[in-house]
């Protein structure tokens, strides 16, 4: 995905609505229509509709059609484009916490381990968009629709933090958080050491409440009250 892309994605999220849409998809865990998703967020299906395409366009949700049931066409429904989290018995968490359990020997050898595999991440992220960013505010742009596209639902708050409302590997993280969150670290710190050069090192700092956590940048605050 291209800069331009990730750019198209962050701003389609930066409409509420669309975040709203984007969580009850992934919570409603079946295909759901146009309908289904008006009444949940309170949108006429007309607006709901618009929204679903504004998601599909930039690859966060997708849209099939349903079996016909009776006469009639079918009709729609839509999916996110991946699932967060996972419940017990998901063969994928138990492998992604057994993997992350013996990851190293220590959870500071771990940690440390993750970090540096975050960074190297981050150089393959940017492999398509070498070339440093010309400003602070594009570099972070970068950053924010790298993070759109990996499904963080990212929101730049008006201190300076960037808050992710959305974690992919949010049930590992809360379980082996020296692994996934370090990983996340090293990663935030790579891209901005290639995008930014001589920028401070950005901060992950992991649930800062249940469901979201925030990034602060060098200019942010350190100990920012979360709204």
């Amino acid at each position: 995905m291209s800069t331009q892309d990730r750019a198209r994605a962050h701003g389609v999220l930066s409409v509420p609505a669309r975040l709203d849409i984007l969580d009850h998809l992934r919570a409603a865990g079946h295909p759901v229509d146009a309908q289904e998703v008006a009444a949940a967020t309170g949108l006429h299906v007309t607006t709901a509709r618009s929204h679903l395409d504004a998601l599909i366009e930039v690859g966060l949700a997708v849209s099939h059609r349903r079996p016909p049931q009776g006469r009639g066409r079918p009709g729609t429904v839509y999916s996110p484009s991946f699932q967060d989290g996972g419940g017990d018995g998901d063969p994928y968490r138990e492998l992604s916490d057994l993997l992350a359990a013996h990851f190293d020997d220590t959870p500071a050898r771990r940690s440390d381990r993750a970090q540096r595999a975050g960074h190297a991440w981050a150089g393959r992220r940017l492999e398509a968009d070498p070339a440093p960013a010309r400003t602070t505010a594009e570099a972070r742009q970068v950053v924010n629709g790298l993070f759109t596209e990996m499904g963080f639902d990212p929101e730049p708050a008006p201190d300076g933090r960037v808050l992710l409302h959305g974690c992919p590997f949010r049930d590992t993280a809360r379980a082996h958080p020296e692994v996934v969150c370090a990983a996340h670290q090293g990663l935030l710190t790579g891209l901005l050491a290639r995008l930014d050069p001589g920028a401070p090192d950005p901060v992950l700092e992991p649930f800062v409440r249940a469901d979201m956590c925030a990034v602060h940048f060098g200019d942010a605050p350190t100990e920012p009250e979360v709204p």
